[in-house]
């Protein structure tokens, strides 16, 4: 039997960005679940944010503006950013996604009242490491 070579499957992109051939100042952003399509011009930029921004670091700080999110809350975080950055704003970012501790769950797990929800959950926090058997 031949050696066999693993499939190799490509990951679809979240973001795709691409400056403008003709106008290396429009940056064009385009979120892979939505489809939208999203213009920008580093021009139209406050003097300050152009200064501190750069046209390639533009990329960088719309495509970190929607790391883990997808969808219309890429679409809307990357908008946020933008917004915040015509308006003179260079620290404004979108509110990162809810973190749940470990202490909050073992929490929450412990004000539960004895019953089967609590079993359920106790097999699950066993299953994870969170509590011993």
């Amino acid at each position: 039997m031949a050696d066999e070579k693993p499939v190799v499957t490509k990951r679809t992109k979240k973001l795709s960005k691409e400056y403008s051939k003709e106008n290396q100042n429009l940056l064009t952003i385009t979120e892979s679940a939505t489809g939208k399509v999203m213009k920008f011009d580093f021009k139209t930029l406050p003097p300050a944010i152009q200064a501190n921004l750069g046209p390639f670091g533009m990329g960088s700080k719309l495509g970190d503006a929607a790391a883990g999110k997808e969808g219309q809350e890429a679409v809307d975080s990357i908008t946020k950013v933008w917004t915040g950055l015509m308006n003179g704003d260079w620290s404004v970012r979108a509110p990162a996604a809810a973190k749940v501790s470990t202490s909050d769950v073992m929490a929450r797990f412990n004000a539960m009242p004895e019953g089967p929800e609590k079993a359920v959950a106790k097999k699950f926090l066993t299953s994870l490491g969170l509590i011993k058997a």
